[in-house]
């Protein structure tokens, strides 16, 4: 990781978050004062009905993104974000997180020295898959889900892995998460902890009918194709927890490394061990 100097700070923000107004309060006008050039997102802009020293829309040549909120925020940005490859820091506003940092009155003094480094996260991208044409194509930093939609309802999936098939397994679906991701819906499905900066897809069957179907840690450049086996109306493919679509019949998903990494702005003094000894 290296230091980084920021100038020009882009702010996106959860308004619908309890504490947001309190967090903009503290945050906002200590930007301007220190000098920086602020931009917010039009919504935002919107929402604070204008604020001396900030200007609405944020401009691809950002040094940095601030999202204010929680773990959600920060994989909306990203998404939202991702072809520009401007660094983010998530600012919490909120309780658990394991992407955000909690606001003190030092955070804009350490952006100013560059007391914060930049790590480079690895994102998935999924391929909704019709034959050999592409209906459907998103990216997640987290994870992406293929699972049923309606009530405790199994559905067979095959599993294929660079072509070859690994295994056919009955379950309520399947996550296909990064290291990232591995703290989230993974880790509540029984998945594995991964260092945040590995590079490698993570299998994690949800709610498996054989306790034999285990997750499984495949090569960052594995191409991971998911088939629906068993007929099933009520398919679904969820990226992020945020976006997805319904499966149609004769579709399939495949997931792989995307090229654009998210880049994220921790401070210098980041332990990702220190940080799951105090979430977990």
């Amino acid at each position: 990781m290296k230091h980084h100097t920021f100038r020009r700070i882009g702010v996106a923000a959860n308004l619908e978050k309890e504490d947001i107004a309190q967090v903009l309060q503290d945050f906002l006008p200590g930007l301007v004062d220190a000098g920086f050039e602020v931009f917010v997102t039009e919504k935002l802009h919107d929402f604070l009905g204008g604020t001396k020293g900030v200007a609405s829309g944020i401009p691809g040549d950002c040094d940095l993104i601030a999202a204010l909120g929680g773990d959600g925020t920060i994989l909306r940005v990203a998404r939202e974000y991702e072809a520009s490859g401007t660094p983010i820091l998530g600012i919490k506003a909120g309780h658990l997180g394991f992407l955000t940092e909690t606001l003190s009155a030092s955070t804009i003094e350490q952006i100013k020295v560059g007391k914060f480094e930049i790590q480079e996260r690895m994102r998935i991208q999924a391929n909704v898959m019709q034959g050999q044409t592409r209906v459907g194509s998103f990216t997640a930093l987290n994870d992406v889900v293929v699972h049923t939609s309606g009530f405790s309802r199994m559905v067979t999936l095959r599993a294929e892995v660079d072509g070859a098939k690994m295994r056919e397994f009955s379950a309520d679906g399947v996550i296909l998460a990064t290291a990232t991701g591995s703290t989230a819906y993974s880790l509540s499905a029984g998945g594995p902890l991964l260092s945040p900066t590995i590079k490698a897809i993570l299998m994690t069957p949800l709610n498996p009918h054989t306790l034999s179907d285990r997750p499984i840690v495949l090569d960052a450049d594995a191409e991971v194709t998911v088939h629906i086996v068993s007929p099933s109306s009520d398919i679904r493919v969820t990226v992020d927890g945020q976006v997805g679509v319904d499966l149609g019949a004769g579709q399939h998903v495949v997931v792989q490394k995307n090229e654009r990494p998210t880049n994220l702005v921790v401070p210098s003094d980041y332990d990702f061990f220190n940080l799951l000894r105090e979430k977990l």
